[in-house]
């Protein structure tokens, strides 16, 4: 969801949103990417589609976070382990993925340069590598929160570090600005984003509370229950002028609901209109009619809440065919399996 002068250049398809970690700002501000736990990566507006690691089959760690270089022609993908993944101009300039942390990594940030970058652990361990400073760190400090985000000043002389009360640890040349660590919050802070001129940010809450300090601007937000649709994760624009949040699916299916059993789903892009009559889009899937009805409400693990409203030649027994608009999402979903149930 977009907010101030940020583009609304796409959603993440529903199929990808449980997984959903991280998303970070094209050079341009103009688009961004979003970055699931199994390293899928999707680019939206002008964010160069660059690749992720989903590809390479099972993680040792989930992904955890996505920094762009400051040319918007790369970035760097990091694991909960510490494990670094570098895409078009990024460097790899080392990682943690073969030494043992006391807690996960959670964030990572680049320098102003592109040629360095820190990761932080949950523990407040800040770890560095290129030309990244060591500025300090929280480890050996007693939190009252876990840290959750990180994000460093436009000239890369400092960072700051959030924890999930909304508590600021600055370093450097960043500036402390405020913090939520002493109000009561409905909901954890999930993540932060910096203003590009050093002397902002925000912090994002799951609930999609927004929090601005310094020069961030504060231009909406999307307070709702967590439980049903969190906020995952902040980016800001480059001209601070407005930021994106990213919201993932529902974290469990409504409660009256049938089991149907596993099925073989695909995607398709093609537009127009469906075998119902309906339009094609992201609410729709193609069925086989003598197993779903046309016009079920279904629900699939993973995407859900579909209505079943297009039928298809190859769409025979336990097969599903999901829409999105374009070839290379559906290229990145291929074929899965997964678990059906026909809603009340």
């Amino acid at each position: 969801m977009a907010y101030g002068n940020a583009v609304a250049a796409g959603t993440t398809p529903a199929f990808f949103a449980p997984s959903v970690v991280a998303m970070a700002s094209s050079a341009t501000g103009n688009g961004y990417w979003t970055v699931g736990a199994d390293g899928t990566v999707l680019a939206f507006g002008d964010a160069p589609a660059l690749g992720g690691v989903n590809s390479l089959g099972p993680l040792t760690a989930p992904i955890v976070g996505i920094a762009p270089t400051r040319s918007g022609r790369g970035y760097w993908l990091v694991g909960a382990d510490g494990g670094v993944f570098t895409f078009g101009d990024a460097p790899y300039l080392g990682s943690l993925g073969n030494i043992h942390l006391n807690q996960p990594i959670v964030a990572i940030s680049g320098t102003a340069s592109g040629r360095g970058y820190w990761l932080a652990a949950a523990d407040g361990g800040v770890f560095t590598f290129g030309d990244a400073p060591y500025l300090g760190s929280l480890g050996n400090i007693h939190l009252n929160q876990p840290i959750v985000g990180m994000a460093s000043t436009g000239s890369g002389g400092g960072y700051w570090l959030a924890a999930a009360d909304g508590g600021i640890f600055t370093f450097g040349d960043a500036p402390y600005l405020g913090s939520t660590g002493d109000r009561a919050l409905q909901a954890p802070v999930i993540g932060m984003a910096a203003t590009h001129d050093g002397r902002g940010y925000w912090l994002a809450a799951a609930d999609g509370g927004i929090f601005t300090f310094g020069t961030a601007p504060f231009d909406g937000a999307i307070p709702g229950d967590p439980t049903v649709s969190p906020v995952v994760a902040v980016a800001g624009k480059p001209a601070d002028d407005g930021y994106w949040v990213a919201t993932g699916r529902p974290k469990t299916p409504p409660v009256k609901r049938q089991p149907l059993g596993t099925f073989s789903a695909t995607c398709y892009s093609l537009g127009g209109s469906t075998a119902s009559g309906r339009p094609v889009g992201t609410d729709v899937v193609a069925v086989d009619p003598r197993v779903i009805p046309l016009g079920s409400r279904i629900w699939v693990d993973g995407v859900g809440e579909r209505i079943a409203a297009d039928t298809g030649g190859a769409i025979v027994g336990n097969r599903l065919d999901l829409w999105q608009p374009t070839f290379a999402q559906c290229a990145q979903w291929g074929r899965r399996d997964v678990q059906v149930y026909l809603l009340g």
